[in-house]
């Protein structure tokens, strides 16, 4: 059984990120604030798994004796073994990578946070070879899983409560790749398959690559009633020259014209994206040209990073990070403020609109009020109210303020 308090439990396993320093960090810092408990009680196991474990291996062991476990990205189906063996043993690794296959596994029951919402992978690895990113490195190639899987999958979620899924894939919009000899496959495939499933009410999917948005995979997103109108599509940069020394094999140009089309022919596109500044070389004209495509294309929100160098990257091999902090420091809070205003621009013209909500439970904030997420995945929070219990149910709400994070309304009909 599950348990919230690392007290009670007899094994702590820490599934890990190894694109960011910082998620790292954090990490490890979880782990070393355990040594005084695996000391108290010796039969604990604790593991560190994913990425993380790919990236650093056996060095885990000299940093973090009170680790048992180390399973990286393609070890995840041998736990119960691992579990059994670092129990007996004392330690265990696993960090076979299998490039040529993924494995067959099929869940029938979401263990999130939320129960009405569940994340699905489709896929494993990168072809990609952005030099600021270890990921490569520690997850292979692409490896698509087949659609009767994935549809397989989502079919057993729902009939567990789960009324929206996310598709996962560190590009997955390239999902199909070496999948079938002879005949195309691609994400829209996938998406047109999900689209026959009694009971999913919404279809998400991240991370897409701007390379890979076909006109096919777009009619899809314009056709499909439960895909959502939402797009998570990282533009890094909006200069060509950094483009180019990350080696993200588009052009600012190009993800212009990618967005134009969405905005064409999906009927209320709204966009999200990533963005690096202070990478190596930068100048203030290159981030100059960021601010610009900002301002153009007008997201929606921005998840914006300083760059920070990572060993084993390319970039760390060939460029120097010569951006001096506090310059990296100043374009970060730039990018912050413009999309700030941006975002409660875009949120407050939402004003007097009907959204849908999936209702996901309490404002952590304020527990009078519920809160959930639109079809563009903003947030929403509304009066609970002397109403039957609503989590899990989509309402409709009207929207009667906004700010750059949040939009606040009052429900306005049942739930169904």
């Amino acid at each position: 059984r599950l348990t919230d308090n690392p007290r009670d439990a007899g094994v702590i396993l820490y599934n890990t990120c190894a694109v960011r320093d910082q998620a790292e960090n954090r990490v490890f810092s979880k782990v070393g604030a355990l040594k005084p408990l695996k000391k108290k009680r010796p039969d604990l196991v604790i593991g560190v798994l994913g990425c993380s474990a790919q990236n650093h291996r056996e060095e885990i062991f000299k940093r973090h004796p009170q680790v048992g476990i180390i399973c990286g990205t393609g070890e995840f189906l041998r736990l119960p073994e691992l579990i059994q063996t670092a129990r007996r043993d004392g330690r265990v690794t696993a960090l076979k990578l299998d490039l040529e296959t993924t494995p067959r596994f099929v869940r029938t029951r979401n263990l999130g946070p939320n129960p009405y919402h569940a994340y699905v992978s489709v896929m494993r690895g990168c072809d990609q070879a952005c030099t600021f990113c270890v990921v490569p490195r520690t997850r292979g190639k692409e490896i698509s899983r087949s659609v009767r899987e994935i549809v397989d999958e989502a079919s057993a979620l729902v009939q567990s409560g789960v009324r929206e899924i996310t598709l996962l894939g560190q590009t997955v919009n390239s999902y199909g790749k070496r999948l079938a000899k002879g005949r195309a496959i691609g994400l829209q495939h996938v998406l047109y398959e999900l689209q026959k499933i009694s009971g999913l009410e919404r279809i998400r999917f991240i991370t897409s690559h701007p390379r890979f948005m076909s006109s096919e995979l777009i009619e899809a997103m314009a056709s499909l009633d439960k895909v959502c109108e939402y797009l998570h599509l990282p533009v890094q940069s909006g200069s060509d020259a950094v483009l180019q020394r990350m080696l993200r094999t588009y052009t600012s140009e190009h993800y212009r014209k990618v967005v134009a089309e969405c905005r064409e022919r999906i009927r209320g596109f709204s966009i999200a994206t990533d963005l690096i500044v202070g990478f190596c070389g930068e100048t203030d004209e290159e981030f100059a040209q960021t601010v610009r495509i900002m301002e153009e294309i007008r997201f929606q929100s921005s998840f914006i990073f300083r760059y920070s160098e990572r060993k084993g990257t390319r970039a760390a091999q060939i460029y120097a990070d010569d951006v001096p902090e506090d310059v990296k420091h100043e374009r970060n809070q730039t990018l912050l403020k413009l999309q700030h205003r941006i975002s409660r621009e875009l949120n407050e013209a939402l004003i007097g609109s009907v959204q849908e909500v999936l209702v996901e439970g309490p404002s952590k904030l304020d527990a009078s009020r519920l809160t959930g997420r639109n079809r563009a995945n903003q947030i929403v929070v509304f009066p609970s109210g002397p109403t039957p219990r609503l989590e899990g149910k989509l309402v409709p709400v009207k929207i009667s303020s906004a700010t750059p994070l949040v939009l606040v309304g009052e429900r306005i009909g049942e739930g169904r």
